[in-house]
């Protein structure tokens, strides 16, 4: 295998892959980047078991094809280490060489066969969307999922994929985060998905790499198969594995009788509950919300005896009510809303609060948050 290409185009080819390769494996050939060079492209994957990205370029003068696995550790960075300029790679014997003017890698390789088969795409069954819209739902989401391995489908992301629509769900049973978006796609009649978080945690940094088209978009290409979702967008595949579920029915936990809304500033909420969460308690993280007409008093104590109290304007016109909150969970739900302003529909102190955005123009959004309360010391 030999061929030359230019640094820039190398590193962005190998900066797509590495963040799939694993630092700790039980095996070690998935530390590589499988390199494979044929006809006149030159194709990276990588892959942890669990998720897996493959791209490629045609970028480059091909001097003789070959396949090799190289590890990432030292490959990568030194190529990111590189001046710009044209870089040549060659394999000699069991290793692989790459030169950038007077600086040059020499590294042992391994063997390509041992590499594991990536699945190839079922071409026929793919159906596109606007990237970005799926960078946004999945941004919109992905905080809520659970970190507990003892619920494994809670790790992962509900996907609702309907003919004319799609929706994300993301809970860790303390809070949830759902975003639903009108599409239109040639998607089948039905099929919900729980998807593997961290390989979708991977899809905007591909979707911003790609060149948008004439309308502004980025398409990407869906694929599914029984045990993987798959992205295409531009150069780079992306294959996300699917969990085992089931998922929590969600409905039954979204309360349809909240009649206390008030419409808050977003970036005043934040800053007052920082101010306030100075001293909040470290093992409840509790702070305290004591809402009337016009006005939102925020507060907290520590076991230490130290309290804070701050105060923000809000939009409201119902009885007075308390209630507290987890702030890192309330903090975590208002910095993924895009918009300026927020709605919190209450009902009593014991009841979960929903949080939804508001856009300029009073329009639903399509995304809601759902909050469990803190028991308030004294109830």
């Amino acid at each position: 295998m030999k061929f030359e290409i230019q640094q820039e185009e190398f590193q962005k080819a190998l900066d797509m892959v590495v963040n799939v390769v694993p630092t700790k494996t039980p095996m070690p050939i998935l530390t590589s980047v499988l390199m494979e060079v044929e006809g006149d492209r030159l194709t990276l994957s990588a892959t942890n078991l669990e998720n897996s990205i493959i791209t490629g370029t045609s970028q480059l003068a091909v001097k003789s094809p070959g396949k090799v696995a190289v590890p990432a550790g030292k490959l990568v960075p030194f190529v990111r280490s590189l001046r710009p300029g044209k870089v040549s790679v060659s394999l000699k014997g069991q290793d692989i060489q790459v030169v950038g003017g007077k600086t040059r890698l020499t590294e042992k390789t391994m063997k390509a066969d041992e590499y594991p088969a990536l699945k190839p795409l079922a071409e026929k069954k793919g159906f596109v969307v606007d990237g970005q819209i799926l960078v946004d739902m999945i941004n919109d989401t992905n905080y809520a999922v659970s970190r507990d391995e003892t619920r494994p489908a809670l790790m992962g992301i509900l996907w609702e994929i309907r003919p004319d629509s799609l929706s994300l769900v993301a809970t860790d049973a303390h809070r949830l985060a759902l975003s639903t978006r009108a599409m239109d796609w040639d998607a089948p009649d039905q099929k919900d998905l729980i998807v593997r978080t961290s390989g979708l945690r991977h899809l905007p940094r591909i979707v911003a790499a790609m060149e948008a088209d004439e309308e502004g978009k980025r398409p990407v290409t869906v694929f599914m198969s029984n045990n993987q979702l798959s992205f295409r967008s531009g150069e780079t595949i992306l294959h996300v594995q699917i969990l085992e579920g089931p998922f929590p029915d969600y409905h039954a936990v979204i309360p349809s009788d909240n009649d206390k809304h008030l419409t808050i500033d977003k970036g005043a909420f934040i800053q007052a509950i920082r101010r306030v969460s100075i001293t909040a308690d470290r093992m409840s993280s509790q702070i305290r919300l004591g809402i009337e007409a016009g006005r939102m008093e925020l507060s907290a104590r520590g076991t230490d005896g130290s309290q804070s109290e701050d105060e923000i304007e809000a939009a409201y016109d119902g009885e007075a009510m308390e209630i507290g909150f987890n702030y890192t969970y309330l903090q975590d739900i208002l910095k993924n809303i895009r918009t300026d302003s927020v709605v919190l529909s209450l009902k009593d102190s014991q009841s979960a609060a929903l949080i939804k955005p508001v856009s300029e123009s009073g329009d639903e959004t399509g995304v809601l948050c759902l909050l469990m309360p803190l028991r308030l010391a004294g109830d």
